[in-house]
């Protein structure tokens, strides 16, 4: 029953954290609506309790701490710049803050799950963990929902950073290097943690057959 509960109450989160996000105009709110829907996989494959499951919802663990962290200072360091968080206000800005939307668009296509970053790893895992235990109504949801946020965030990332400029975008500035910098270190996380799982879960898989056998 417990188990039942934190799936529906997971699969209620993806699904209202997606919907809500997809409304919001301004950057900072949409990325909290963003993080309820991306907890919501993690509630669902903690609910299903699978051994894949479980590695699939602690990978997405660390997937979302490092590209929502990258997004939120991304956030703050828009609206300080242009002095809105209006999504409808930006556009254009890869050509003045290149760093910025790089970083971004790596860390919006991670949690949209664009392969072969990180987001699209966990999710798969989880998808996979939902299939092959029985929960496939849940695990089309999963799928549905993150097709709908890539579309939607394709979308954001071309108006916002390849759009046309903005008057709000005009004179905005790259941040300082000393803010930039933890921000491009976690976004090399991103990358290479998206390249290098599909050997680190082949290994895993491998020891835990050997214990197991």
């Amino acid at each position: 029953a417990i188990s039942q509960s934190l799936m529906l109450v997971g699969a209620i989160s993806i699904l209202f954290g997606a919907a809500c996000a997809m409304r919001q105009k301004d950057f900072k709110r949409m990325l909290a609506f963003s993080s309820i829907s991306q907890t919501g996989y993690i509630i669902l494959a903690l609910g299903l309790a699978s051994p894949v499951a479980i590695l699939g919802a602690i990978f997405h663990m660390f997937n979302h701490a490092t590209f929502k962290t990258v997004l939120f200072l991304n956030g703050a360091s828009l609206e300080k710049t242009l002095n809105t968080a209006n999504m409808e206000k930006m556009g254009g800005l890869k050509q003045s803050m290149p760093w910025t939307a790089g970083s971004s668009i790596i860390a919006l296509m991670s949690t949209a799950g664009l392969p072969p970053l990180p987001g699209f790893w966990s999710k798969l895992v989880i998808i996979i963990a939902l299939w092959q235990g029985g929960a496939k109504g849940y695990a089309v949801l999963a799928i549905g929902v993150s097709l709908a946020t890539l579309i939607y965030f394709l979308i954001l990332a071309r108006k916002i950073f390849f759009g046309k400029i903005t008057a709000s975008a005009k004179d905005s500035q790259e941040m300082p290097l000393l803010m930039l910098a933890p921000i491009i270190i976690l976004s090399v996380i991103i990358l290479v943690s998206g390249l290098l799982f599909p050997y680190f879960y082949s290994y895993l898989i491998e020891t835990g057959t050997r214990t197991i056998l």
